[in-house]
């Protein structure tokens, strides 16, 4: 056996870890142990003049002076006084042999720091100390494996903890590599992976810049209520989720909350599938800027989304099927300030929810923007069908919700048993502002659906509606719209400006085809040279008026605008093509007569 050299070397330049990155520390005094938490003290050490020493200091400039370790070492994890150890290599360690993963010190496998992966034994310290270790930019790897946890993992700021395969979910006859997290039953925390802020983490900086690439929590032997797959709470911002699977934790999947005045924020989640937890697939509070991309949850004790006010973010590609709430719920207060936004939903989908596929009741003044949403066989309502429950469900928003293209279509469940769901395809209550510009609505009872109370609820000509079964349907469609030719709407056409630059034509075979309904309503024509309507004044009883409009079949109304002279009785003498003359029965009769042409249908 020998001893072996440490310090003195370009990556023994450390310690003060108040903020658990290790950055350096000049004059710190650093023990050293064999294990990244409690353990043995080493003492046995030797300075460079080989005098005994128990601890070493770090030089003016943070760099430890070279030191040998005790006889056979060739590893040692330093203590500066803080939370958190790091590990140190012998100088004559090559890469990749030692304890703590060799001199490549940005990847760090747990298995060199005694993670077993065989889905037996405890290696929670294990891949901590790795994680603890990781400088900011590094990355933890995981090799195929299921490591079983007993507390929450923390994730370092800037550190990625990466696997090598993402299983989606469990099925039997399915090929299932073992690459899991798996807590154990006595499992104790709040949370597999936790994302501490600055507050909690103690960190220097604000806490940024995570990563979880290619890992599956599998939470199927925890027995603790409410522990969550990845919790954060307080400013935790720009974290990355890639190829990641949560499924049978017993709390949320993601759940992100408020702390020391701030949310977490801008996170980026791609291919996240959250399968058959106990509360919320996403529990998402006040995240300004997230996006997710080709996320899923299935099977979550409550919502598939729960999205309590997303400013300026987007969710493409999602998918909410068969959860025990809503499949995707917009809610909360969005706020009314500059500050405030709304979220772009598209390319999205639901399926079997117990629930409304969609439903949005937030408040605020920002737009919510729904665009290509298929929805099928949402409002399940435990398989009894009804309920009011809708593929999209508007109830009390004072958001503003912007819906382009929307489908429902029903059925039930996979086994077949259950009753035809959803009652409805869309339905809108309580509103302040909603529009929906196209859609095909298949539902039980009705394909749209206005529960009343809206302010402006405005429905595009392209929708159509059916009812009933998918086997036997019930078209409800409305006249189709020629945008070239006529407009044909099916009820009522409602026209606040009033304003055409065409010919108006009523076909109603009834008297009142026409009907001015308000007090005081009327007909207004334009006057002036050749128009349908004015006033000429008799001279000497007789008046030419000059009116190329006027034909052998119109009708000339006349009236007395204003008396002149000795009046008479007047007619009409018509000269069709240029015009008409107006005649008095006095010769006297200097009046202003009004005339107006009307033509016959």
């Amino acid at each position: 056996m020998a001893r072996h050299d440490f310090g003195a070397g370009i990556g023994d330049f450390v310690v003060t870890p108040s903020d658990g990155l290790w950055s350096v520390g000049a004059g710190a005094v650093i023990t050293l142990w064999d294990a990244a938490d409690d353990g043995l003290q080493y003492t046995d050490l030797l300075d460079q003049a080989g005098s005994p020493i128990t601890q070493v200091v770090a030089d003016t400039h943070g760099g430890l002076p070279r030191f040998q370790g005790p006889d056979g070492v060739t590893g040692m994890w330093a203590d500066a006084g803080g939370e958190k150890r790091v590990f140190m290599d012998a100088h004559s360690v090559t890469a990749g042999s030692g304890t703590g993963g060799g001199s490549v010190r940005d990847w760090h496998n747990v298995r060199d720091y005694g993670a077993a992966g065989d889905n037996v034994a405890d290696d929670t310290a294990a891949i901590q100390a790795a994680l603890f270790a990781c400088p900011m930019g590094g990355i933890v790897y995981l090799p195929a494996g299921a490591y079983r946890t007993s507390a929450p993992l923390t994730i370092p700021p800037a550190v990625t903890l990466q696997g090598t395969h993402t299983n989606l979910m469990t099925v039997v006859g399915l090929v299932d590599p073992p690459c899991y997290i798996r807590p154990l039953p006595a499992f104790a925390g709040a949370a597999v992976i936790q994302l501490l802020d600055q507050i909690d983490g103690g960190y220097s900086t604000i806490s940024a810049e995570h990563r979880i690439l290619n890992v599956m929590i599998d939470g199927s032997d925890l027995t603790a209520p409410g522990t969550d797959g990845i919790q954060a709470k307080g400013n935790v911002q720009n974290v990355g989720l890639r190829d990641l699977t949560i499924r049978k934790v017993t709390g949320a999947g993601i759940n992100t909350q408020f702390q020391g005045g701030f949310f977490p924020y801008s996170w980026r989640c791609h291919r996240v599938m959250v399968d058959n937890v106990g509360w919320h697939g996403f529990a998402v509070q006040v995240m300004t800027d997230i996006t997710m991309v080709d996320c899923q949850a299935i099977g979550c004790g409550a919502n598939g989304f729960e999205i309590n006010n997303a400013a300026n973010s987007q969710m493409i590609g999602c998918r909410a099927e068969w959860n025990r709430g809503e499949g995707i719920h917009i809610t909360g207060d969005w706020a009314t300030g500059a500050g405030s936004g709304g979220i772009l939903i598209g390319d999205c989908s639901t399926d079997r929810n117990d629930k409304n596929g969609v439903l949005v009741d937030a408040v605020g003044s920002p737009p919510i923007q729904i665009d290509n949403l298929l929805t099928r066989r949402d409002g399940r309502n435990d398989g009894a069908g009804g309920g009011g429950y809708a593929g999209l469900a508007v109830d009390g928003a004072t958001i503003p919700v912007i819906v382009g293209l929307v489908t429902c279509y029903p059925g039930v469940d996979d086994n077949g048993t259950q009753q035809n769901s959803p009652q409805n395809g869309i339905r809108v209550a309580d509103s302040a502002y909603v529009s929906v510009a196209a859609g095909f609505l298949h539902a039980a009872a009705a394909g749209w659906s206005d529960g009343g109370g809206n302010v402006v609820l405005r429905r595009g000509l392209n929708i159509a509606e059916r009812t009933g079964t998918t086997a036997a349907p019930v078209d409800v469609y409305a006249v189709p719209t020629d945008v070239a030719g006529n407009l044909e709407v099916g009820g009522y056409l409602a026209t606040e400006s009033g304003q055409s630059a065409g010919q108006w034509n009523i076909w109603a075979g009834q008297a009142k085809a026409l009907n001015l309904g308000g007090v005081g309503g009327g007909i207004a024509i334009a006057e002036g040279a050749n128009a349908r309507m004015n006033v000429s004044t008799l001279v000497a009883g007789a008046v030419t008026v000059a009116n190329t409009s006027a034909t052998a079949n119109t009708r000339i109304l006349v009236s007395r605008q204003a008396g002149g002279g000795t009046l008479g009785h007047l007619s009409v003498t018509k000269n069709p093509g240029t015009g008409f003359t107006i005649n008095s029965s006095s010769n006297a009769d200097t009046s202003a007569v009004a005339w107006v042409l009307v033509e016959p249908a």
